[in-house]
């Protein structure tokens, strides 16, 4: 767990167990706002529009020429998603090892269509955001850890962020024990068994401190103009408000609450086979960024994010 206090205050973090350093953890979806940030920075450049179409780069995509980097970004494309497809979850257990291709990806869902029309609908899509982690690439001519390390982790400071590419990336971070990757429900370390390519859109690594610090710093404006920090954090409804979420909403590769019961509220959260994790900054805190991550349970997303709400909750209105 760790909480930056206000923009550029010094990082209070705890962990359990402990041990000398703190550990790093996949952060699954939280590296979502880190591919929003590196397109968000190639627009500054005039590199590319938000309202460009996919088909400038994939136009063999079912309904591409309808689809903008904006709805992507948003999960309002109405492309489709792989995380409930038996498919691809009986593929993880059987070749954890061996992920899918870019390929397959597409073949297991773009080509079945659009589940509605784009901004007509709202779902979430990894499959939105494995092509604007493509586009990236293209456009910049680099890859996504590269793009990473030096849009975001160099800027911040960010010595432990990385973009995670195959197993052997993985052996430095925290154990985690897991049952969702196996064929027979026997227990095996995550680090151990599954590779991060099945994550499509790509999967960063990172610590709380320098998640909450990645937070803090994009919306302090230090990766992306305050003008595209306002229009990420621009919401559009995602849903019945269902507990812990008031009004679950969603803006450009931020996970957001506007009437959450500290004020309004802007992050990610992020879950997947071994690790759980959320962050979340609230302006109506004085500017609070708090950031759990857990391993080991498949229960770790909840718990993360229950971590966070309970730091938030402690804190008192306008609070420095």
């Amino acid at each position: 767990m760790a909480v930056v206090p206000a923009a550029g205050a010094r990082v209070v973090a705890a962990w359990r167990p402990s041990h000398a350093g703190e550990p790093r953890f996949l952060a699954y979806s939280i590296t979502k706002t880190c591919i929003a940030v590196v397109i968000l920075g190639l627009r500054a450049e005039g590199r590319l529009s938000l309202d460009d179409p996919l088909a400038r780069w994939y136009p063999d995509v079912p309904g591409a020429r309808r689809i903008s980097l904006r709805q992507m970004l948003r999960h309002t494309s109405g492309l489709r998603d792989y995380g409930g497809l038996g498919a691809y979850q009986e593929a993880v257990r059987r070749t954890s090892s061996s992920p899918w291709t870019h390929e397959t990806f597409a073949r297991q869902t773009v080509e079945r269509g659009l589940s509605f029309e784009p901004d007509e609908g709202w779902a979430y899509s990894n499959i939105g955001y494995m092509f604007l982690r493509s586009i990236a690439e293209r456009v910049a001519d680099a890859s996504l850890a590269r793009l990473v390390e030096e849009r975001i982790a160099t800027p911040l400071a960010l010595r432990r962020t990385a973009v995670v590419e195959s197993m052997a990336d993985m052996a430095d971070l925290a154990p985690a024990p897991t049952s969702e990757i196996t064929d027979d429900g026997s227990v095996v370390d995550t680090r151990a068994h599954y590779h991060p390519g099945w994550v499509s859109h790509g999967v960063v690594a990172s610590t709380p401190s320098e998640i909450a610090r990645c937070y803090d710093g994009l919306f302090g404006g230090r990766l992306v103009s305050l003008e595209a920090v306002a229009e990420m954090r621009e919401l559009v409804p995602i849903g019945v408000p269902s507990a812990p979420w008031s009004e679950p909403s969603y803006g450009l590769g931020l996970m957001g609450d506007p009437a959450s019961p500290s004020g309004p509220i802007w992050g990610h959260e992020g879950g997947g086979p071994g690790y759980g994790a959320s962050a979340f900054h609230a302006p109506a805190l004085g500017g609070v960024t708090a950031c759990a991550m857990v391993a080991g349970p498949a229960t770790a997303p909840r718990e993360a994010g229950d971590l966070v709400r309970t730091v938030l909750a402690a804190c008192p209105t306008g609070a420095a």
